[in-house]
């Protein structure tokens, strides 16, 4: 708190020009811990108001981070001696104050424990109001909760600690979605995913799903513990499963993880197992299984939770792994990466989106099986393509998107995705194939629902013959 600079002061000191302090004195009993700087910013400064009305200011603003947050100081004059005229100050740090914890007026359904372990805030450590930036920051990131209003700190009663009052209420994070695609050709395909997100207000995270296509059936699950006991770590446990005529695989893989400071940013490092087959050609029985053990490094970055309906945003991740194959014929070592970036910007009513996805393996020989191929097709991913098609162990394509409309309704997209990816050669090599799809669609939004249309064309069929419907549906709750 400043309290006033005293209107006595330019009285007293009014000269030719602007005096300047040659020391500062504090009514009794002195401040220890506001002394140095009181003195430091005032104590040879000059004598107008608004210079020390900002001395006082950086004085109770150090002493406010060091957690004494009733800190207050005010000038009531000056007095002369033999050096010159000295500043006469009141001040009072009071208490230092500790966090405590984070406590919600609003009504999510996180427990107070979830929202301190999410928020990040120093739980006993001294009170700087600054810290509350970056839990608010990192408790918005979950995608979990929305808030109603900015934080601030409160006092418990007969004691030295605060807590961060927050006021929030939970987001519709959690969804059922449904997809389905046909081509012109006649083939269908379609996914279902189901994703509950902060179940019971404990900040744990169950997403499974199941698509199914001309590549046959793919089947997946995730568990996330939001913290691996006192660590604050995140424990992710997932699982892969594929299968069609050609191939079969079945992933697991463990991580742990790291939040950032404002959580915008996760670090993860996790061990993974797996286990392949597939036909050689020729052969109607699946050949050797080919056992796999590896280590896997990844990283993400974003602006803001997912939205149906970006405006201004970007994102990105980047995954790299390391793998040691073993089956009776042999042994390889084979590395794996991925990377994706998006970026959403405002350009007058409508909202550009830039962005492009890869993937890659190395070595990318005739080691490089249909099994560890995957599929980037779809309305998930390359929107020329059926879901689930193709398959393939190394893509690259780009994405350049126009949008307009909002949040609250939806609205129209125009794309164009060009790319390459591999196709493999009668000598079981891989071959770069370019391609472009391009096409537009629409986004509807109603009260807990996103329904999405796509139409897209590619260029791989003769005269572009080849059309893409896709349709899918979410329900956030």
């Amino acid at each position: 708190m400043i309290g006033p600079v005293a209107g006595a002061l330019l009285v007293a000191l009014a000269t030719d020009s602007v005096p300047r302090a040659a020391g500062v004195r504090i009514s009794e009993p002195e401040p220890r811990r506001m002394s140095p700087v009181l003195d430091s910013s005032l104590g040879h400064g000059p004598l107008q108001p608004d210079s020390v009305q900002a001395g006082l200011a950086r004085a109770v603003d150090r002493a406010v981070a060091r957690g004494f947050l009733v800190a207050r100081a005010g000038a009531r004059g000056a007095s002369w001696s033999d050096s010159g005229p000295v500043l006469e100050l009141q001040a009072d740090p009071g208490r230092r104050f500790r966090w405590g914890g984070v406590r919600d007026a609003g009504g999510t359904r996180l427990s107070s424990e979830a929202l301190g372990r999410l928020s990040g805030l120093p739980s006993g450590e001294v009170a700087d109001p600054a810290d509350m930036a970056s839990a608010r920051s990192r408790l918005l990131s979950t995608g979990y909760v929305e808030e109603e209003s900015p934080p601030r700190p409160v006092m418990r009663t007969g004691s030295s600690l605060v807590d961060m009052l927050v006021h929030l209420h939970d987001r519709p994070s959690s969804s059922v979605e449904a997809a389905a695609g046909w081509t012109k050709g006649g083939s269908t395909s379609g996914y279902v995913e189901i994703s509950l997100l902060d179940i019971l207000g404990t900040a744990r995270d169950l997403e499974f799903g199941i698509s199914n296509g001309s590549s046959g059936t793919v089947a997946h699950g995730m568990w996330k513990e939001p913290w691996i006991g006192s660590l604050d770590l995140q424990l992710r446990l997932e699982g892969n499963l594929a299968q069609d005529t050609l191939a079969r695989s079945l992933e697991g893989s463990a991580e742990a993880g790291w939040i950032s400071r404002d959580g915008s940013w996760e670090i993860a490092l996790g061990l993974l197992a797996g286990r392949r087959a597939e036909l050689a050609p020729g052969d109607t029985v699946f050949g050797p299984d080919l056992d796999e053990w590896g280590s896997r490094l990844s990283a993400s970055w974003r602006s803001e939770p997912p939205s149906a309906w970006p405006v201004d945003a970007e994102s990105v991740r980047g995954r790299v792994e390391g793998i040691s194959a073993s089956a009776d014929t042999g042994s390889s070592h084979r590395l794996r990466a991925s990377a994706h970036v998006e970026i959403f910007r405002p350009a007058g009513p409508l909202v550009v989106r830039l962005g492009g996805d890869a993937r890659g393996v190395w070595p990318l020989d005739a080691s490089a099986g249909l099994s560890e191929a995957l599929a980037p097709g779809g309305i998930g991913g390359w929107r020329g393509w059926p879901e689930g098609s193709p398959r393939t162990p190394a893509w690259a394509w780009g994405i350049a998107e126009l949008r307009i409309g909002s949040a609250r309704s939806g609205g129209v997209v125009a794309f164009a995705e060009p790319g390459v990816r591999a196709l493999r050669r009668q000598d079981l090599s891989w071959r770069p194939e370019p391609g472009i799809s391009w096409g537009g669609g629409a986004t509807l939004s109603f009260p807990g629902w996103v329904v999405e249309l796509a139409v897209a064309a590619r260029n791989d069929t003769r005269d572009w013959t080849e059309s893409l419907l896709q349709v899918r549906a979410i329900n956030r709750f």
